[in-house]
């Protein structure tokens, strides 16, 4: 958790009482997958002669990776979520900057998905407003754990947890539900409305 929240930079206004940052280890990893698999097979393949033809698209492939990994460390740099006595602000690896004010944030959606395999399993965390629309959205295996725990504290709205873990597809549509499906799904079974900070 403490590798996740850093102090206030230039970037992150002190106006934050709490910042946080994506895992450094997420893009460390990608570029090693580079390294130690893209780069080697390039070797390879320029070792038996390939046509120039296949090896000019072998070697646009392998920019193209090296680009995607550059852009991927210069978002890290500057990505953060920041929460305010007023707003909160995200700056994500993908999406775009969203500022929002604090006071929209009217519950947190708390559940544990799951992609192509049932054994790799991540947290999530969907902010929501009053009518029940997605504000912003966060994942364990970018932020981790402790910066998803930190916000919860932090923000101290209600918080609704879905028990079991589901795809990551329809944990998404879930919390892409309208006002009146969420109040549903917080009284449907698997899903357990939690005290706020604030209640103890």
């Amino acid at each position: 958790m403490g590798d996740t929240t850093v102090p206030p930079t230039a970037r992150t206004p002190s106006t934050y009482d709490l910042v946080l940052r994506p895992r450094p280890s997420i893009v460390r990893s990608t570029a090693l997958s580079v390294v130690f698999s893209a780069v080697p097979l390039a070797v390879a393949l320029v070792w038996v002669s390939f046509p120039v033809r296949t090896l000019a698209v072998l070697v646009i492939a392998v920019v193209v990776l090296a680009a995607v990994v550059g852009l991927a460390f210069v978002r890290l740099r500057f990505a953060f979520v920041g929460v305010g006595p007023q707003v909160v602000t995200v700056r994500g690896l993908v999406s775009p900057t969203r500022t929002l004010p604090r006071a929209d944030v009217a519950s947190l959606v708390l559940g544990t998905t799951f992609g192509s395999s049932v054994d790799r399993t991540t947290r999530e965390l969907v902010a929501l407003d009053a009518d029940g629309s997605r504000l912003f959205r966060m994942r364990a295996d970018i932020w981790g754990d402790g910066a998803i725990d930190e916000v919860v504290d932090a923000l101290g709205v209600q918080i609704d947890e879905v028990r079991r873990p589901m795809p990551a597809r329809d944990f998404a549509r879930r919390t892409l539900r309208g006002a009146d499906e969420t109040r549903a799904l917080r009284g449907a079974d698997e899903t357990r409305t939690l005290r706020t900070p604030d209640e103890g």
